[in-house]
């Protein structure tokens, strides 16, 4: 939400080069217009994603940050979907492989009896990930640092974020009544609040280098 409000509040104070013929501006407002009102979700996505291309021809940094609010709950779903488990097997051999269970591509099967868990997007790492990807890359364009500097930092924050993801799956599999609380509960939501503190404490507090023009 943070992103979305900072980025809207610069583009409205940013004066944009004009970098496109008048018609080739109208089109692109005309389609943003037209998927923003079309009635699936999806399609505001594609909206984002013109709008993020549009202001990549003025502003590089204002035009990566657009589009890639939409990886999170879009394309980095679609990319899931397209690759396939193979993307996902890595939560399933990690907890599997800690709580002494086996695994079946991104199915987790317990040997104690417990019920076998399957991990999808929405509780995998790699959605942690795209999210403190997000957080880096706003705070860059906030503190006008280059997202490419103190790779350090950023490698420390997605362990940190890979690290919560997979305590917390594997309590949910080893420990079957903490499935639902950590799930849809509240223990889930005090674990999302943990990462979203270690996201934006990691890529708001490293260097404040600045970044070249």
């Amino acid at each position: 939400m943070f992103s979305v409000l900072w980025l809207a509040w610069t583009v409205w104070r940013t004066p944009l080069e004009g970098r496109l013929p008048v018609w080739a501006e109208g089109v692109i407002l005309g389609l943003v217009l037209l998927l923003l009102y079309l009635p699936l979700t999806w399609f505001s996505w594609l909206a984002l994603t013109l709008v993020g291309g549009r202001l990549f021809l003025s502003d590089r940094k204002l035009g990566t940050l657009c589009i890639y609010l939409t990886v999170p709950k879009f394309w980095g779903l679609i990319l899931v979907m397209a690759i396939g488990t193979p993307v996902l097997t890595l939560d399933a051999y990690v907890t599997a492989l800690a709580a002494g269970y086996e695994i079946s591509g991104n199915l987790v099967i317990p040997t104690d009896g417990n019920d076998p868990v399957l991990i999808l997007w929405a509780c995998s790492s790699f959605h942690g990930i795209s999210y403190m990807l997000l957080a880096w890359l706003a705070f860059s364009a906030v503190n006008r640092v280059n997202p490419l500097r103190h790779p350090g930092w950023l490698a420390a924050g997605l362990a940190g974020v890979m690290l919560i993801n997979w305590i917390r799956l594997f309590a949910m599999i080893r420990f079957m009544d903490l499935y639902h609380p950590l799930h849809d509960g509240t223990a889930g939501e005090v674990v999302g609040l943990i990462t979203a503190v270690w996201m934006i404490a990691i890529a708001s507090m490293r260097p404040k280098t600045t970044a070249r023009p």
